[in-house]
């Protein structure tokens, strides 16, 4: 008993989070009587095959078709109920509940696009069984995907598995099954002419009572295979038609609105509006009987229909609906679409503030992407037109410019919406040389673009006009009339309307005044048509309005007239208190005031004396302020001095060593006062720049390095055989890191030109520091001879070796030294911030 109430608790969790809109009536009738029939079943067969049909039920009520509801949650429904049924068959060792529920599972998981664990899963199927998985593998990956070459060759893989199995070669109740597989693997290999009549067969051999929902799925596998463009012989529209003649038997009134909407987009496409319009309303009708919220892509579809029919109310009635139901949805998909379709419509009712503003949705936080650049461009290119017609000029061409420096347009048609955009924006702010710039560079770009479309037509129309303007009638004329073919064909009768003015213009410039006259009464004709329906629309709108208007008037008056009769009632009990309240009030008010009073003088005499306070404190800090500000500028002055005396006396003590090393015959001992020059040398120049720079505290070592390995290059390199390579980033270092650096630089620059290269040898020294992480690295190398023994230091300028890591463990650094293709010296410490 406790396991059948978790069993119907499970149940009715699974009933809650399935969206109770997304069933029809039947569908849901059919689920709540299999649920009562799982309620009062026994575990028996009869239990499995209720379970096998409620999981078949949420497997297969969307196949194919309309996702509505969450697929993904009714997907996991029918997993439950298939796995409930294989555990049950198990149990009871039913074989054919068993591979019922294993299909079903697996199907599950191919839906939900998990193909590992249905292959997982296909390894331990035989027979039928495994036939049947096949096929549903080999569908997936022929009707649930971009048919890439990919995708059929899996496809393929799978039909030639199913095709090895041998047991079932001969089955007769699996024949419409291997002629289905014969179908797709010649579609594959062969192509649609031989598929088709594979298609047929199969469906002439199942087309009986009670396999409606199965014909009408072979149907739709078919109606995907037929091209877009099939116009003879079977097309997709036939077999739409015959799948809802199929769903009607069956009373699937689900499928037949979304086979019913399907037609409806296929005569839409077809200029077969009327049509389209009455299948469309049969489907909105359908799906509102069945239970669906979710409409706004049927409004959709009917307000394109009106907009083509020329019946501007009706579209912008529908369209204001479908966004209504989009946001009621949280549905932002094709938000753009809806967003543009408005924008359009009051366009070509001549409304550019409405219109303005529903392209202003479409470009809120929109980026433009390689996916939708077209678009965007296309989109941007009339709502400029919009913000000038609405005198807005400036803030077009702001709007085109912004773009065209963030975005790069990619295609031709990008190319040709921007350079259209900037053309018209400058010759409306009769910048014209910048405009005949942009229009030949459009008219080069529309010799490189297909006919037939409606930005060719725009671009060719814009172009008429251009020529119109410079008085240059017979170029106008092609142009202008390759548009008009398009935007009759295409029933689009505001743009038709404009060319055929244009084309008034461009005959009477040529004194073709027949043309002329023709041209401009079907303009005459085509504007009272739209004048009048627009106007006719208007007056409904503010109808409307108006309605609306009187309502909430009648409702503020009877609410003024329940206010009006409460207040009555109320005033006669106020009467009574009024007086008593009255003087109450002016006793409190009077008490009150004289407590201020007294709390107010309390409080200036308190302020009075903050004052003062504060005045004397405020002239102390002032007077602190100026002798601390004294202070530092005589500490600033001092310093410099400081800097400036050891400078010179680094200079006197460096004029002693020269004098003394004219005296001196030892070598070593004038090699030594040269080594202690240039140590000098480096400690005066930063001393130097400190007594020079305003900074006294820090030393701009890219600019000192440079001029210490200039004055070592010209001191020492006598014979210019080497060449310095600096990569110093800009670092400014407290004086006590950059003077041990100088001398590091000093001594291993010295060592390198000395002892680095052999006589007459060209080399290369490097000098680099850098930032890596929190450390500076100053890096020195050479392209020598190296160190002839590294282990033995004591031969090799041990001093300079010994004084080098001496001013590193200063700078409390590391030091390394690499031997291989000269030397190679890396210092690292954390300079002081």
């Amino acid at each position: 008993m406790p396991a059948k109430n978790n069993f119907c608790i499970t149940i009715a969790i699974i009933m809650l989070i399935i969206p109770s809109f997304s069933f029809s009536q039947k569908m849901w009738d059919r689920q709540l009587t299999l649920i009562s029939q799982l309620r009062n079943s026994n575990s028996d067969t009869s239990r499995v095959n209720i379970l096998l049909k409620l999981s078949h039920y949420y497997l297969y009520r969307e196949y194919y078709l309309y996702k509505t509801g969450g697929p993904t949650t009714q997907m996991d429904s029918a997993s439950y109920f298939a796995k409930k049924a294989l555990y049950l068959s198990n149990k009871l060792k039913y074989e054919f509940g068993k591979n019922q529920a294993d299909l079903l599972i697996g199907d599950a998981y191919i839906r939900k696009d998990q193909i590992p664990s249905a292959i997982k899963l296909l390894g331990t199927l035989k027979d039928s069984t495994r036939f049947r998985m096949l096929i549903i593998l080999a569908r997936h990956y022929l009707f649930h995907s971009d048919r890439s070459p990919k995708d059929l060759n899996n496809s393929l893989f799978y039909l030639e598995q199913s095709n090895k199995i041998t047991e079932i070669q001969y089955a007769s109740n699996l024949q419409a099954e291997r002629m289905h597989v014969k179908a797709m693997h010649l579609f594959i290999t062969e192509g649609f002419k031989q598929s088709k009549r594979e298609y047929l067969k199969t469906i002439n051999k199942i087309d009986l009572p009670g396999n409606e929902e199965k014909t009408a799925l072979l149907w739709h596998e078919l109606a995907t295979l037929i091209p877009m463009r099939e116009k003879t012989g079977l097309t997709k529209l036939d077999c739409f038609e015959n799948m809802l003649s199929l769903y009607k038997k069956s009373g699937n009134k689900e499928r037949q609105a979304w086979v019913l909407k399907t037609i409806a987009d296929i005569h839409l496409v077809s200029g077969k509006f009327n049509l389209a319009e009455i299948e469309l309303l049969q489907t909105l009708e359908l799906y509102k009987a069945l239970g669906y919220k979710e409409l706004h892509y049927i409004y959709d579809l009917l307000s394109v229909t009106y907009r083509y029919k020329g019946d501007s109310g009706k579209c912008i009635s529908y369209g204001l609906k479908a966004i209504e139901g989009m946001e009621a949805a949280n549905d932002s998909t094709s938000a753009l679409t809806f967003y543009s379709r408005l924008a359009h419509m009051y366009k070509e009712l001549g409304q550019p503030d409405k219109s303005i503003e529903w392209y202003l949705k479409i470009f809120d936080n929109q980026h433009f992407k390689s996916t939708d650049n077209l678009y965007k461009f296309r989109e941007a290119r009339l709502f400029a037109r919009e913000l000038i017609n609405a005198k807005k000029d400036k803030e077009a061409l702001s709007y085109i410019l912004d773009i065209k420096a963030k975005y790069k347009p990619i295609g031709i048609y990008s190319k040709a919406c921007l350079t259209s955009s900037l053309a018209y924006c400058y010759q409306t702010m009769q910048q014209n040389k910048k405009a005949e710039k942009y229009y030949l560079e459009l008219i080069k770009l529309s010799g490189q673009m297909e006919q037939g479309n409606e930005i060719t037509a725009n671009i060719d129309s814009e172009i008429g006009q251009y020529f119109i303007n410079k008085q240059q009638y017979g170029k106008a004329l092609p142009y202008l009339q390759t548009a008009l073919n398009y935007s009759q064909a295409a029933n689009k009768p505001s743009f038709t309307k404009d060319i055929h003015f244009m084309l008034f213009q461009a005959n009477s410039g040529l004194k073709n005044y027949d043309s002329a006259i023709k041209h401009l009464l079907k303009h005459q004709q085509l504007k009272d048509s739209m004048f009048n329906e627009t106007k006719n629309w208007q007056i409904a709108e503010l109808q409307v309005q108006f309605e609306t208007a009187k309502k909430q008037k009648d409702i503020e008056l009877l609410n003024k007239q329940n206010q009006l009769q409460y207040s009555r009632i109320e005033e006669t009990k106020r009467s009574r208190n009024i007086t008593v309240a009255i003087a109450a009030l002016l006793l409190i008010i009077v008490g009150l005031l004289f407590n201020r009073y007294l709390i107010k003088q309390r409080s200036n005499c308190k302020l009075e004396a903050n004052k003062k306070e504060l005045d004397q404190k405020n002239f102390y800090l002032e007077n602190l302020n100026t002798e601390q500000d004294k202070l530092l500028k005589e500490k600033e002055w001092l310093i410099k001095e400081v800097h400036h005396r050891v400078k010179n006396n680094l200079q006197m003590v460096t004029s002693l060593l020269n004098s003394q090393s004219l005296y001196l015959k030892d070598n070593e001992a004038k090699t030594a006062v040269k080594d202690s020059l240039r140590r000098m040398q480096a400690m005066s120049m930063i001393h130097k720049k400190l007594y020079l720079d305003d900074n006294v505290s820090t030393i701009a070592m890219a600019e000192y390095i440079s001029e210490l390995v200039d004055y070592l290059h010209e001191s020492f390199d006598n014979k210019n055989q080497i060449t310095f390579k600096k990569n110093i980033k800009a670092i400014d270092l407290d004086v006590s890191q950059a003077i041990p650096l100088g001398l590091i630089i000093t001594e291993s620059i010295v060592n390198a030109i000395k002892y680095a290269f052999l006589e007459n040898q060209k080399g290369i020294v490097e000098i680099s520091l850098d930032l890596e992480d929190s450390d500076l690295v100053l890096k020195i190398s050479d392209n020598g001879i190296g160190l002839p023994d590294l282990t033995n230091k004591t031969k090799n300028n041990s001093l300079g070796l010994n004084l080098i890591k001496g001013l590193v463990k200063q700078l409390k650094g590391s030091f390394s030294i690499e031997n291989y293709k000269g030397v190679h010296i890396i210092i690292k410490f954390i300079p002081h911030k």
